[in-house]
């Protein structure tokens, strides 16, 4: 029997469990702005992408509590199609028309779309039997759910009259605005898909040695102090390992020329960083905002790299 292989996003399903308000917090900061857009542009409003958000949320909290949910793609495709064909069968109850849903099987990850029927199935199951228990932890979920629900959606501007000659300047300031927001629901942004990475190096000389110190630097996302460790490390002897940490760190504080050196270096040679750092080195592209340079790059990558769902999701992001 196969081994199902969990994603490292499966953070977020465990987070939800947990009523994690950090992780909670993260999925409206980086994956609910696009399901909004959607919703919006799809005949809907920002109160019915609220509900389409809450319900989709809970309903991941239920299965993941009921031990039914093992996430083995990115969380934000599965976050994603689980909200948009959740509004679209809400807008046909709504507006009584005909909705067919229509998914580009090739730009979609095979298990999201597996992952998606076994949730609809839970769903389904869960409206007729409605006996999952727990309901006291549940209560506690959607009291917090809510709470940070309400920060996100129902900010309220503070209000000042405006005299007459301001509103030519007013209006200047929107039209920037909106192209500003216009552009990054277009392209992809670097913190879209960096994920954490955590260094663990073997034990090697005192425990206040600076790979000790590199490794500490590193994981309290401290890179500019991080550096100059790796550096002294690096000095006496250099690994595919060490130099992988030392590019992310590089890329971190934004030193692109000596962060792409790294990882070319390591894409030129044949470890088991090889695939990792050309990731990264078009991460680095995505962060300048080359997006010819970061899908050239990407187009490299082999399918059997272990994250290439995040390859295709970017690449399809893209397009």
């Amino acid at each position: 029997m196969e081994k199902i292989k969990i994603h490292r996003d499966q953070m977020y399903i465990d987070g939800l469990a947990a009523n994690d308000s950090e992780i909670i917090e993260s999925i409206y900061k980086k994956f609910v702005p696009k399901v909004v857009f959607f919703v919006l542009n799809n005949s809907g409003d920002r109160d019915q992408a609220q509900n389409i958000v809450q319900e989709v949320m809970l309903l991941l909290y239920n299965q993941a509590k009921a031990g039914a949910l093992k996430l083995t793609c990115p969380f934000e495709s599965y976050f994603f199609l689980l909200c948009k064909r959740k509004w679209l069968n809400e807008f046909k109850k709504i507006s009584g028309e005909g909705v067919v849903i229509h998914e580009d099987v090739a730009s979609i990850n095979e298990s999201a779309l597996k992952l998606i029927a076994q949730t609809e199935e839970f769903d389904k199951q869960q409206q007729v039997q409605n006996n999952l228990g727990f309901n006291e932890e549940r209560e506690a979920f959607k009291e917090n759910l809510n709470q940070i629900a309400e920060e996100h959606f129902n900010k309220k501007p503070k209000v000042i009259g405006l005299k007459p000659w301001y509103f030519a300047v007013a209006i200047s300031v929107a039209v920037l605005f909106g192209l500003f927001f216009f552009n990054y629901n277009q392209n992809p942004v670097f913190t879209d898909y960096n994920r954490p990475v955590h260094a663990s190096f073997a034990e090697k000389g005192s425990e206040d040695g600076p790979l000790k110190n590199a490794e500490k630097e590193f994981n309290a996302k401290r890179y500019s102090l991080a550096i100059p460790y790796f550096e002294e490390v690096l000095a006496k002897g250099t690994t595919p390992e060490l130099q992988y940490f030392y590019g992310i760190s590089l890329l971190e504080e934004s030193h692109y020329l000596k962060a792409e050196a790294v990882f070319n270096e390591l894409r030129a040679g044949n470890s088991v960083y090889k695939e990792k750092a050309t990731w990264y080195l078009a991460l680095s592209k995505l962060k300048q905002r080359d997006y010819k340079s970061c899908k050239e790059i990407l187009q490299t990558i082999s399918q059997d790299y272990d994250d290439y769902d995040d390859v295709q999701l970017l690449l399809d992001d893209l397009e």
